[in-house]
């Protein structure tokens, strides 16, 4: 049975690493956020341009994202009543950091940092702690993975659910993900 389950969560971890960053998939949420008018078209043609760079820049932090999101997806019909999906992304944060800081790798293992460990034990808002890293890294990315999954998952982008929700997870969910710093502000309404 754990062996079931094991290639279950590998999987789960596979397949939504492949849809994160689905190049084809990307460039529907970036028409869509144009559509909306969450950014014009020529900031959905630059981040369209950058993306292949920021994907490769950010493989590390891609992998690892994509983990929490396979991890959501084993767990999301899970019958037993327990926190299992929290549990598990706080342990892959811990167990990753502590593999990282025996091999030596300080550049690795200061991605899985405590904010990072912090939100992942979050209900919900866990499974996007590795934003927190790719923000620092590509912001650009952030922003368009957090629309993306968000799309995926709830038929609507990030930013309908930041403008549609209550301040305070407003606040928090900007803070998570902020809006890109695009050369010439206040080209969107969304943008805050």
């Amino acid at each position: 049975m754990a062996g079931g389950f094991s290639e279950k969560l590998r999987r789960s971890i596979a397949r939504a690493r492949e849809r994160l960053v689905d190049p084809d998939a990307l460039a529907q949420t970036l028409e869509r956020l144009s559509a909306e008018g969450a950014i014009s078209q020529a900031h959905a043609a630059s981040l369209g341009a950058n993306l292949p760079n920021d994907i490769d820049r950010s493989s590390y932090i891609l992998r690892h994202l994509g983990a929490h999101l396979g991890i959501g997806a084993v767990f999301a019909f899970d019958l037993v009543p327990l926190p299992l999906g929290t549990v598990s992304r706080v342990l892959w944060v811990a167990g990753n950091r502590l593999v990282e800081h025996s091999r030596g790798s300080q550049n690795h293992a200061r991605v899985h940092s405590a904010t990072v460990l912090l939100v992942a034990a979050i209900p919900l808002l866990g499974y996007g702690a590795y934003l927190i890293p790719l923000r620092r890294q590509s912001s650009e990315l952030a922003f368009v993975l957090a629309n993306h999954t968000w799309l995926v998952r709830t038929g609507r982008t990030y930013e309908q659910f930041v403008a549609d929700t209550y301040s305070p997870v407003r606040r928090i969910a900007r803070w998570l993900v902020p809006y890109p710093a695009f050369p010439s502000a206040g080209d969107s309404a969304l943008s805050r």
